[in-house]
């Protein structure tokens, strides 16, 4: 089962939603792939810990018990969840890694690690506070007020970050030059700016929130038709949409759409809350 909560208000240009998944596969191992995704995450884990396959290299490896993952440029991993499930995820806003933990997005992008080694030990007393919880509305005012008592003063986003959370406004539907003459930069100087703050080049980001956008029309609104969905998010046909799908998730719309729970699931249901 997987819910979500929204963050306090304070806090909602930097973190985009709380999520927790629980469940007990004591029968069976349940699969969910990781394809291509824009938010940085901060993920505890209570119970069995997820088996992360690492595609590429074909090894599998237990996840931390507090991990920090970085944006997805394409699927080479999957999470496999088996026995007691009980995981509760911080997915950040563009800028709210580097303005609450002061990390850098581009480091970790496509790639994860301890979240003690980037945090410090400090993020074990977080842990246990949240363990000490059980509903998703408890866990999510427990880290209200971490992330609350660590929002500098001075937190003005910079014109990049503007950009990014723009595009994600406009559903990742909008032309780069227009989002450079927004920051009053050249393209080639934002396009040099925007990998080094948000982690990726324009493009490929664009590219990416434009493919969650897709799901999350469909999910809201399973009825509708793809050719529908593709028309509506500016991709030149339906194959294209399709290309950019194979390229971000290894499969179709068809094929995936129902494998995504955890990172579809938490902004269709607070969508539907609202």
């Amino acid at each position: 089962m997987v819910s979500a909560h929204r963050p306090t208000h304070a806090l909602r240009h930097l973190v985009k939603y709380y999520y927790q998944v629980e469940g007990n596969f004591t029968s069976l191992v349940a699969l969910q792939p990781v394809p291509a995704r824009s938010p940085e995450i901060l993920e505890f884990m209570f119970a069995t810990p997820y088996i992360v396959e690492r595609l590429h290299h074909g090894t599998t490896a237990r996840c931390c018990d507090v991990a920090l993952v970085g944006m997805k440029t394409h699927r080479h991993v999957n999470l496999y969840m088996r026995d007691r499930v009980d995981a509760f995820t911080i997915a950040f806003q563009p800028g709210g890694l580097l303005a609450l933990l002061g990390i850098p997005s581009c480091e970790l992008t496509d790639g994860d690690c301890d979240a003690r080694d980037a945090v410090g030990r400090e993020i074990d007393v977080l842990r246990e506070r949240l363990a000490g919880k059980t509903t998703i509305a408890e866990r999510a005012r427990i880290a209200d007020e971490y992330l609350c008592a660590r929002l500098a003063g001075g937190t003005d986003a910079s014109p990049v970050i503007l950009a990014a959370r723009l595009l994600h406004r406009c559903l990742g539907s909008v032309q780069i030059t227009q989002l450079a003459e927004r920051t009053s930069l050249g393209v080639r100087h934002f396009e040099r700016r925007f990998v080094r703050e948000i982690g990726m080049p324009p493009k490929l980001y664009a590219r990416i929130v434009r493919f969650e956008s897709a799901l999350r029309l469909k999910s809201l609104n399973p009825s509708s038709r793809w050719t529908d969905i593709a028309y509506r998010l500016g991709y030149c046909d339906h194959m294209h949409m399709i290309h950019d799908f194979k390229r971000l998730s290894g499969n179709t719309p068809t094929g995936i759409i129902d494998q995504l729970d955890m990172f579809v699931k938490p902004e269709v249901d607070l969508h539907r809350q609202a």
